[in-house]
């Protein structure tokens, strides 16, 4: 039974769903079973089948085969990548399911298996309209959609513009009445033929007022009724034109998302833009960001005219400081954007308008190479700041932009925007995280008997920062504990747990000195009361120096097992000669559990090993072969000393971009009796 507090929280996290339409749901790949939540059913118009194969079953009635393979792609590319996957689906008409739903899911994996798929579905016919609808008010012809019984249920400007009425008094009536279409015309008998085949007919007919002239009559079903096209026949070409003009823009518009969303690098986004823009909406392009000191830096672009890429990456390289040398304030038309938050197109002939803002030198020379005819800047504005600059240029023969392509270039440069803070956010909570964690990995202690090295490798620039630790400090009894730790979780959230979890364990640690297991139980237990919701694995060791060497106790809380080098050569993880030194159950999971202890002595020359699991974790290896890998590098490199050993054993098994971070601690025995003191155990 769920407490009060618990309830609350499920409560509103269903209200969250509800209101954000958002649909669960949970794909069992061994069985084939669908766990999903009545929003799912829904949202595909269908009470959800649960059974095996269900899911797939109902996924090929509704989508088309193309988006069918387009979905066990995006899933397969996910099972194989190990990360989160997106993709837009087109749902086939019937049983109230919306036209368009989005999808993002991930696979959890067990043992390095996939085994599940889970995430969350919604309703995006919304925004797939609004786009349409967009595309329809820039048609130059005039389009209608009629209803099953000829009743005019959508329209746009240009036919609004043709029936000399406002729109509101056209919507709802037939068409054959507004356009005074009697039965038996051309108009008339395409209309039926449509409804009668299901199949689009053309025709050249005389309009009859208001337009009375010659047009090409386009009709064709849409699933809700009849679409309708008139234009001009002598303007069919340039209709045609700007069909595909309005249908280019719309997937420029829509490519940003999808190659802009694909990186968290912040330059790495934001260069993209060039390549987006060019040479559908420009000849050549720009792109800029602005950093935390306001300062404006260039970093991309793209020409398209590979011949002339190299001049214009020289020109980059020059113009600003060419800008800023010849204007201290600035350049006019560069501040001008970034004050109004609006594109700024330069007067034509655009070459000589940025000649007069350049220095004598390679950037004037070059601009005049490039000799552009038009340019506007547009600035990257999000959460009320700009965070970049694209500067786009057509060369001649090209003609002007008008204000189809700002708005074009506009609704661009708004999801760029968005994108580049995004990444712009996530590096800046990356470097917080990174710091909070390098901050809590202290100098390890150090002991007259043996040596200790540590040793943390963070994982790639673009992967998530992790919650690993490590840790080495005395205690009042003159023992020395060696901790080593992984939060579950990549983020900054997994970071502080891991700052929490280190200091409540030094705190328990020194306030009442205890075994490992004892320590790690009263961990667990003062997680569950001070309320810390997260889970870890850890792996403490208590050393005391005997007469006869170093005793070591230890106890596992799912850690992977620890490396044992013996002074002889051998090397063993340490769960080969006793069961009881396996790992039990992670911390955070179950308070009351059983909690033991393993005991070895060192001797001197014996070298132990404490890592994290991604030292021997990979997507494309098994854990067995993780594990055997180590002790191949631990033997190799056994005669190196105990600092060139840690830096051998990283560099054999860890790839030039880590997926995971990495925390080493390992401690070499010397010869116990030669300094500091000695307390024989009891």
């Amino acid at each position: 039974m769920l407490d009060p507090a618990q309830d609350a929280e499920r409560v509103g996290l269903t209200l969250a769903l509800d209101a954000a339409g958002l649909a669960l749901f949970d794909h069992d790949l061994r069985t084939g079973r669908l766990h999903a939540d009545e929003r799912l059913a829904a949202l595909f118009g269908h009470p959800a089948d649960r059974s095996s194969g269900g899911f797939e079953r109902r996924l090929a009635e509704l989508l088309t085969p193309a988006d069918l393979t387009r979905f066990r792609d995006a899933v397969t590319t996910a099972v194989e990548c190990d990360e989160p996957f997106h993709v837009e689906l087109h749902l086939r008409a019937g049983g109230g399911a919306p036209a368009w739903v989005g999808v993002r899911g991930r696979v959890l994996r067990e043992g390095g298996a996939p085994v599940r798929v889970v995430g969350v579905a919604y309703d995006t016919t919304r925004d797939h309209v609004q786009d349409l609808a967009s595309a329809l008010e820039l048609l130059p012809a005039a389009y209608y959609a009629l209803d099953p019984e000829g009743t005019l249920r959508t329209l746009n400007a240009e036919a609004e513009r043709i029936a000399g009425r406002p729109r509101a008094q056209l919507l709802g009536r037939r068409w054959h009445d507004v356009f005074d279409l009697a039965a038996g015309t051309d108009a008339d008998r395409v209309l039926r033929s449509v409804e009668r085949t299901g199949r689009a007919e053309t025709v050249e007919l005389l309009h009859p007022a208001p337009l009375s002239l010659w047009c090409e009559l386009r009709a064709w079903p849409d699933g809700e009724g009849t679409s309708v096209v008139l234009l001009p026949s002598g303007a069919r070409r340039d209709a045609e034109r700007a069909a595909e003009r309005a249908t280019t823009q719309l997937q420029v518009l829509a490519s940003v998302g999808a190659h802009l969303s694909g990186t968290l690098d912040a330059e790495t986004a934001v260069a993209r833009l060039a390549g987006i823009l060019v040479p559908v909406l420009g000849d050549w392009c720009i792109v800029s960001v602005v950093d935390e000191h306001a300062t404006l830096r260039d970093v991309g672009c793209q020409h398209a005219d590979p011949a002339r890429q190299e001049l214009l990456e020289s020109y980059r390289s020059h113009r600003l400081r060419a800008l800023v040398a010849h204007n201290p304030a600035g350049p006019p038309y560069i501040l001008q954007a970034v004050r109004s938050g609006r594109p700024v197109t330069l007067p034509v002939p655009a070459v000589d308008a940025i000649r007069q803002v350049l220095d004598p030198g390679p950037a004037a020379d070059e601009i005049t190479r490039l000799d552009p005819e038009g340019v506007v800047v547009l600035p990257l504005r999000a959460r009320g700041r700009t965070v970049g600059l694209v500067t786009l240029a057509r060369d001649r023969g090209r003609r002007p932009f008008d204000v189809e392509d700002l708005a074009t270039v506009s609704g661009v440069a708004e999801r760029a925007a968005l994108a580049l803070d995004n990444a712009r956010l996530y590096g800046q909570q990356q470097r917080i995280a990174e710091g909070l964690q390098r901050d809590l990995l202290t100098p390890p202690a150090q002991s007259p008997h043996w040596q200790t090295a540590v040793r943390y490798r963070p994982a790639a620039q673009a992967a998530q920062v992790g919650g690993d630790w490590y840790d080495a400090f005395h205690q009042p009894d003159g023992s020395t504990m060696l901790v080593i730790g992984d939060v579950v979780g990549h983020d900054i959230g997994a970071a502080a747990a891991m700052g929490q979890l280190r200091n409540v364990l030094r705190g328990i640690s020194f306030a009442a000195p205890d075994g490992p297991a004892g320590l790690l139980g009263r961990l667990d237990a003062a997680m569950a009361g001070l309320g810390l919701s997260t889970m870890a694995t850890a792996l403490v060791g208590r050393l005391e120096p005997q007469p006869d060497g170093v005793f070591l106790e230890f106890s596992s809380a799912g850690h992977p097992a620890p490396v044992l080098l013996r002074g002889t050569g051998t090397v063993v993880p340490l769960v080969a000669a006793d069961r009881r030194l396996g790992p039990d159950l992670l911390l955070g999971i179950d308070p009351g559990t059983e909690r033991h202890d393993g005991e070895l002595l060192l001797h001197e020359g014996d070298t132990l090993l404490f890592h994290t699991d991604g030292l021997v974790e990979r997507r494309d290896q098994s854990l067995d072969v993780g594990t055997a890998r180590l002790l191949d590098a631990v033997s190799r490199h056994a005669a190196l000393g105990l600092e060139e050993l840690c830096d051998a054993v990283l560099d054999d098994l860890l790839p030039e971009h880590p997926e995971d971070d990495v925390a080493l601690v390992a401690v070499r025995v010397g010869a116990v009796g030669t300094g500091g003191a000695v307390r024989p155990r009891s």
